[in-house]
């Protein structure tokens, strides 16, 4: 049934050859809608973790808008591996594809169009869809206190306070934020005798330059912030709200990408068949064993206390697993087939609406017994399936279409 969303395009595309999909990358379409897919699965499962807790004074400094009582420490791993590097690899990817939209476009049009794209929905989002996907935090509080608040109430209560979270919508903000300083970067670039141009195309096209580069300004970046600050507080003023110490990483992934970019993938580590897509396994790998590190300092070593040794475990499995990621997807996305473009068509805004449905799901689900294994997957593949038809419906309005369109990560 979702497969008739897939727009016409995908349809004459499906089964094509990579080198034969004119001025798109299969395999980075597919893996950004794979990162979406995760995140998905991420929130899903965090209701069900058991560091799950219910602020009853403030229900929106709760954990999860919805807490179970049903819990799964697996998910606890997990959701930690998700979080070291699922949020940079979006960013990384991201930038991949600004530099050619710029020399495209210029820097004006190319950020005008950057704040219809994302500024449009981040707005529209704050004020409806934030609101309704937190709403059952309220009304789960309600049920353990019998304090009851209309949905209208709760809204002009969030209003009222100036919206103190965006929800995953901080993605949206900060990478507007992050594709104004590539403007920025890309006006001074152009410039005759420019000092950024240099760098960007002689560091990415040496595989172990730019790797090396990449983990040595990540080093700098994540641990001396995240110890300083603590890797998992907020900072911002009303929706403008990001971690504080991941605002830098992610800047750096971010301004990675966009290096990648501007001299070419197929001229960086990233090139299709390159010695990165022969050795995905080996990155994985390397991720793996740095998070186990990271766990162990964490759970065992420090517990509740994060350390240097911690935090370069922290940074190491980032660097490892983007890498991994990308290569495994240079390895085998090598063909369109037409239930993955439809995926990709639609995974931007399938990122917009998912919090709502899967707060709602994991609302409804509080009071039934099942297992959390169980829980975590109706609320997954129910949240997949709502929000990619609901998003393959609505694109369907050419309003939205405009906005809500297929090349979100490279830069059409």
């Amino acid at each position: 049934m979702i497969v008739v969303f897939a727009d016409k395009q995908a349809e004459e595309s499906a089964a094509c050859d990579l080198t034969q999909v004119s001025g798109r990358k299969v395999e980075f379409d597919y893996l950004r809608s794979f990162v979406i897919t995760l995140v998905l699965f991420v929130h899903a499962a965090l209701a069900y973790t058991t560091a799950a807790f219910i602020n009853f004074e403030n229900p929106m400094a709760s954990s999860n808008p919805v807490v179970n009582e049903q819990r799964w420490i697996g998910f606890d791993l997990v959701v930690a591996l998700n979080e070291t590097f699922l949020m940079p690899l979006l960013f990384f990817v991201s930038g991949m594809f600004v530099w050619q939209s710029l020399e495209k476009k210029g820097a004006w049009k190319y950020l005008n169009e950057r704040l219809k794209r994302l500024g449009l929905p981040f707005v529209f989002g704050v004020l409806f869809l934030v609101p309704l996907a937190y709403y059952p935090a309220q009304l789960q509080v309600g049920l353990m206190t019998e304090r009851d608040t209309s949905y209208g109430l709760f809204w002009l209560g969030m209003v009222r306070s100036g919206f103190g979270t965006a929800g995953p919508l901080w993605f949206l903000w900060l990478l507007l934020a992050f594709n104004c300083l590539a403007g920025l970067l890309y006006r001074v670039a152009s410039r005759p005798g420019g000092l950024v141009r240099a760098p960007l195309e002689i560091i990415p096209a040496r595989p172990v330059a730019f790797l090396g580069v990449l983990l040595g300004i990540s080093m700098m970046a994540y641990p001396p912030v995240a110890i300083l600050f603590g890797p998992l507080k907020w900072i911002g003023i009303g929706p403008f709200h990001a971690q504080a110490g991941r605002i830098l990483l992610y800047l750096v992934y971010f301004l990675g990408g966009t290096a990648v970019g501007a001299t070419g993938i197929d001229r960086s580590v990233y090139k299709t068949n390159g010695a990165l897509a022969k050795r995905w396994w080996g990155w994985v790998a390397a991720g793996l064993m740095s998070f186990t590190v990271f766990i162990m300092m964490i759970v065992v070593v420090t517990p509740m206390e994060r350390t240097l040794i911690s935090e370069i475990a922290f940074v190491i499995c980032c660097w490892a697993m983007v890498s991994g990621m990308i290569g495994l997807f240079l390895r085998f996305a090598k063909r369109r087939v037409r239930i993955c473009d439809s995926l990709s068509e639609n995974s931007y805004g399938i990122y917009i609406v998912h919090y709502v449905v899967i707060t709602w799901l994991q609302y409804l689900l509080l009071e039934n017994g099942l297992s959390p294994l169980i829980k975590v997957a109706l609320v997954f593949s129910g949240t997949l399936t709502l929000s990619w038809v609901s998003v393959a419906a609505i694109r369907r309005i050419p309003a939205v279409a405009k906005v809500i369109y297929a090349g979100y990560s490279q830069g059409k």
